[in-house]
């Protein structure tokens, strides 16, 4: 049975993964997902809804081979952004801008919908609107 969080623990948590995200730290990150983490992100091959990691294990995986990614001046930056509690969901809106993997440039609006419970991230769901 999932245990509700305060609105206060929700943004404590939010603050630790948001923090943990920008430092580019995957340990730190990692801690704070539920075992059964699923990340659906906004974009991915095989699947109209995009790339999925199910566990805290492949997203600690991914996440290390990602920032490392970012470290090396390759990936995407995040700007504006703003949060939202309501209850057990989290929305946070955003600005992304970078280098796909591909190459191709990325300039797009995001919105991503999280669930929270047990003091943990349950899943995080993004989806990205393009400006250019």
């Amino acid at each position: 049975m999932e245990i509700p969080m305060t609105e206060s623990e929700v943004k404590a948590l939010m603050a630790a993964f948001g923090a943990a995200f920008r430092a580019g730290d995957a340990d730190a990150a990692a801690a704070c997902l539920a075992d059964d983490f699923i990340w659906q992100l906004p974009a991915g091959t095989g699947d109209p809804r995009g790339k999925w990691l199910q566990g805290r294990e492949a997203t600690h995986s991914y996440l290390r081979e990602r920032f490392a990614e970012q470290a090396a001046g390759q990936g995407v930056r995040f700007s504006d952004s703003s949060m939202e509690i309501l209850g057990d969901v989290v929305l946070l809106r955003y600005r992304v801008r970078g280098k796909a993997e591909d190459g191709r440039a990325i300039d797009a609006m995001g919105l991503d919908v999280f669930r929270v419970a047990d003091g943990k991230l349950l899943s995080k769901d993004a989806y990205w609107k393009y400006v250019t």
